[in-house]
């Protein structure tokens, strides 16, 4: 990623998802730039893209209809918190930004999580040339075949690359990550991709293409290693984004200051507060804060 520009004493950085994915990004963002130490001031803003709890954008068929949603959110962002940055966490989202009228418009930096996985999984498919990776996200993502069409691009055969569509899985993980029913649908989903796989016993990866996912990692581990044995790896692009934002810069300041603010149009329940609060701990107390006092605003953006 290109960060020369970002070199204002204040940076504004909004992160989005359709829903509460990539809070999980916003996490590290306040954690690693705390340590990092290459910015002055950081404004972090989770907008969550989500019109309504009634309106998943999975649930939506036309991609068009999806992108419209989305084009009227990236405006909101724009219009009301003028970001220097855009980090759409969501793989989904980041599918179909390139088809908003935002992406052909607008002069603010996007940065999408799609190119953040690809980067990933071709590292770790080019140093073990025996190896499969599994790529597990939603419908929309999945059918794109973007990140497959990226890495058979760069040299990966495509029979090493499965695509496992894991239809609804994200919103189950939302309103509980280690519920009965994710257990569930995880082990249907593994259990269909084992299916594509020729060679079991080789190397496999599991990319997760969705950053909802992340919050049931030790689910996909477990479910994983009882049908392929210990030799697969998790592999979770949410970190590659973060870091991608400081990998070229040194150490230019003595502390940053971080502030961190989530907005959304749909209300966040109780039990996803708890849960979310759980899974950052202690790494990312503002994110933490934020989530529990976040701002609702019912007219954030339109359909």
């Amino acid at each position: 990623m290109n960060v020369t520009s970002l070199d204002a004493e204040i940076i504004r950085i909004v992160v989005t998802d359709s829903g509460l994915g990539g809070i999980s990004v916003l996490g590290e963002l306040e954690s690693k730039l705390k340590t990092a130490r290459v910015f002055n001031n950081v404004e972090l803003i989770y907008f969550n893209a989500l019109y309504s709890k009634d309106l998943v954008y999975n649930e939506i068929e036309s991609n068009r209809e999806k992108a419209n949603i989305f084009n009227n959110a990236l405006f909101s962002m724009q219009d009301n918190y003028h970001p220097d940055i855009i980090l759409i966490a969501c793989n989904t989202l980041s599918v179909i930004y390139p088809i908003t009228q935002f992406s052909n418009e607008s002069k603010i930096r996007v940065e999408g999580i799609v190119e953040a996985g690809v980067d990933l999984f071709l590292n770790e498919l080019k140093n073990n040339e025996e190896s499969y990776v599994i790529l597990f996200g939603t419908p929309t993502t999945i059918n794109s075949q973007l990140h497959k069409t990226q890495l058979t691009k760069n040299g990966i055969d495509e029979h090493r690359i499965i695509n496992q569509s894991c239809l609804l899985l994200e919103s189950e993980i939302q309103d509980d990550p280690s519920s009965g029913m994710v257990i569930s649908l995880i082990n249907e989903f593994v259990d269909k991709a084992s299916k594509k796989i020729i060679h079991k016993n080789e190397k496999i990866y599991a990319g997760l293409c969705c950053t909802h996912y992340g919050y049931s990692s030790d689910i996909f581990e477990k479910t994983l290693k009882s049908k392929f044995g210990r030799n697969i790896e998790i592999l979770n692009p949410n970190s590659r984004m973060v870091t991608s934002l400081t990998a070229d810069r040194s150490e230019k300041y003595n502390n940053t200051t971080v502030s961190v603010e989530v907005v959304s149009q749909v209300e966040i329940y109780e039990h996803e507060k708890l849960a979310l609060s759980k899974i950052l701990g202690n790494s990312s107390p503002l994110t933490v804060a934020a989530i529990e006092n976040y701002i609702l605003k019912t007219n954030l953006f339109e359909k």
